[in-house]
């Protein structure tokens, strides 16, 4: 039954989930995360919290991607455009999901879309999980979770809960 809906995706929609892993394996080609593990191992496991939480096929093909233009190492409009060549769907979130600095990151957490809120509160739990966040780092997730103001549109009940468990009672 998965494969029929992978191959009836292929005719609904633009995306390639193939496509779209082997895109964001090329985007993050050689990079490391701060345990030694290939990078790329990051955002499949956001993807997988995707799937895991019930989001549509564009909030986990953008959780593939999410990290791709802030980390590329060429130039931003080149993944852009293959972002945008292999799954256009995603590249709206993943736009929205490249941080610029200059922006407080509770005021960047607030002003995300729902899909992006999606995604980025999906590689808050896996960073959660993954690599137990410093103090700063978890200070830092926590007041935008508070900052939320309980549980935006966009997030799935289970994927709020799990974040409960981490940071306790959100609102």
């Amino acid at each position: 039954m998965k494969r029929l809906f992978e191959e009836w995706r292929k005719f609904l929609e633009d995306c390639d989930p193939e496509e779209v892993e082997d895109l964001a394996t090329f985007a993050h080609d050689g990079q490391t995360r701060r345990d030694g593990q290939p990078y790329i191992t990051h955002p499949a496991g956001v993807a997988a919290m995707a799937r895991e939480y019930g989001y549509s096929d564009a909030v986990h093909d953008a959780a593939w991607l999410h990290d791709a233009v802030e980390d590329f190492e060429g130039p931003p409009e080149e993944i852009k455009k293959m972002i945008k060549a292999v799954c256009s769907e995603a590249l709206p979130i993943v736009l929205e999901l490249t941080h610029d600095k200059s922006i407080n990151y509770t005021d960047y957490v607030l002003g995300l879309s729902d899909g992006a809120i999606a995604v980025k509160m999906l590689d808050v739990l896996y960073n959660s999980q993954d690599l137990t966040p410093d103090s700063k780092q978890y200070n830092k997730y926590k007041n935008a979770l508070l900052a939320l103001g309980g549980k935006p549109n966009g997030i799935t009940d289970a994927h709020w809960s799990a974040l409960g468990d981490v940071y306790g009672d959100l609102g």
